[in-house]
């Protein structure tokens, strides 16, 4: 364990990076992987599953008016946290933002308030320099819980927090990358055992949100 300006780590940095093995056009398959050391808190000691999943069969919808997301707020548990659009790289790569003090947003998915499809943002738990982020937070939102994004226009859009699901990393949900389906959110961070080998968490921490 290393003591680093007053944050305690453990491990080595890796690789900043979380994996997508997703399509651009749709997501047939995907997997996120987190790689950094863990943070002060074991995500392995964690709430259980909990709550109904918002539904991802197909929904229709009036267009809307797009405008990406700047801002996530979970009042009580995630402060005004910034978002960035993300894509793949060639190597199918989610290219989510070093800091954990910032979250990526799945720009090929849903804009927040679609009537369709899933509002991706997701981040890493901790880095090595900067210890742990706003979404370690997430291991300890309620359900019911309000989320709410900003977006450029001005507007906020809510979401209720209705399920909680975790994912071994090779198992994340290709439905999460879609367009289609009944609107939702979708907060995705690090979650399980940290392998300092690999230095990789086990799994991912998904939180669902459904519009309000």
């Amino acid at each position: 364990m290393t003591d680093k300006g007053g944050l305690w780590l453990r491990g080595e940095p890796g690789p900043d990076r979380l994996l997508v093995w997703a399509g651009i056009a749709a997501a047939a398959s995907a997997a996120l992987t987190c790689l950094w050391p863990p943070s002060a808190v074991d995500p392995a000691v964690r709430a259980p599953d909990a709550g109904a999943l918002p539904a991802a069969t197909a929904a229709g919808g009036a267009a809307h008016a797009a405008s990406p997301p700047l801002t996530l707020t979970i009042p009580g548990h995630v402060e005004r946290t910034p978002v960035d659009p993300v894509a793949t790289d060639t190597k199918g790569v989610l290219a989510v933002p070093e800091s954990p003090a910032r979250l990526g947003w799945w720009a090929l998915g849903a804009h927040p308030g679609a009537t369709r499809g899933t509002l991706l943002l997701a981040g890493h738990l901790d880095s090595a320099d900067e210890g742990a982020g706003p979404l370690e937070a997430l291991h300890e939102v309620p359900l019911g819980a309000r989320a709410h994004v900003t977006t450029a226009d001005g507007a906020r859009h809510t979401y209720e927090i209705v399920a909680r699901r975790t994912y071994p990393k090779s198992a994340l949900p290709a439905d999460l990358f879609g367009t289609d389906g009944a609107p939702r959110l979708a907060l995705v961070t690090c979650a399980g055992r940290f392998d300092r080998d690999a230095h990789a968490y086990a799994d991912n921490l998904v939180l669902y949100g459904a519009p309000r």
